[in-house]
């Protein structure tokens, strides 16, 4: 079973998907140091909210322009 980590950012303003960014390339232990899972989740697969202190961490790894006046951002797990 292979697991497949994205960013999904949807509209604030009707919460409609508007794009996803691939992130299987970013280790696991840095997505958890970075978020903080609870015990009970430790491979990270229920959703997880990026703000913008979060965001300026993830940016070592995606070029992704953050405008969280538009978009509300998350990390998501999904079996591929």
């Amino acid at each position: 079973m292979k697991i497949e980590r994205i960013i999904s950012w949807f509209d604030r303003r009707d919460e409609g998907l508007i794009g996803e960014f691939n992130i299987d390339f970013i280790p696991l232990d840095f997505l958890k140091e970075t978020f903080r899972p609870p015990i009970e989740d430790p491979l990270m697969y229920n959703p997880y909210d990026i703000n913008i202190a979060e965001s300026e961490i993830l940016k070592k790894y995606v070029d992704i322009e953050f405008e969280f006046d538009k978009y509300i951002y998350q990390i998501d797990c999904f079996q591929a």
